[in-house]
């Protein structure tokens, strides 16, 4: 397992001493928040996609295109309700591919098949909040190790802990 992987376990055991995370953990933004990061199909990255921002509510806020090298920038704004799905779509795929970003404080996010899975099945287990977002990576690293992948990190960019609702 890579250093990211081993980060990101760090991150998901250190949110058991946290108290008590389930409740939605949906909260708004004080001022504009530029999120950054690259689109992954398989570990490569894709050059023509779509992304949309959505706050807690379904509503988009936000939008942009993903430049030649994969790498995306989108502005959300003020008074965004997070957490916020950024979903990207792009040609010869049905569904698109999704991360959570639960605080104004993450700067970083990649969209790959790893977040989509995380997302999907925080979802699955009742919503985007901390504890079934701390279960869907763990679920989405038990995947990746079990098909043969990295470990769980590719999609995981910047400190983890600042992702999904600022882990202490």
């Amino acid at each position: 397992m890579n250093k990211t992987g081993l980060l990101l376990i760090s991150a998901l055991l250190a949110l058991a001493g946290c108290g008590d995370s389930s409740h939605s953990g949906s909260s708004q933004s004080s001022a504009p928040t530029s999120i950054t990061g690259i689109v992954l199909q398989d570990e490569t990255p894709i050059t023509k996609a779509r992304i949309e921002a959505m706050d807690s509510a379904g509503k988009v806020i936000a939008n942009t295109e993903v430049g030649g090298d994969g790498h995306y920038r989108i502005s959300i704004p003020v008074g965004a309700k997070y957490p916020v799905v950024l979903s990207a779509r792009f040609e010869g795929e049905g569904s698109p591919l999704k991360a959570a970003v639960t605080s104004d404080l993450a700067t970083d996010q990649n969209i790959s098949s790893v977040t989509t899975i995380v997302v999907n099945t925080a979802m699955n287990l009742g919503g985007l909040t901390e504890t079934n977002l701390a279960k869907a990576a763990g679920a989405a690293i038990s995947q990746r190790k079990s098909t043969g992948g990295s470990g769980g990190s590719a999609g995981f960019k910047g400190d983890p802990t600042k992702q999904y609702g600022g882990w202490h």
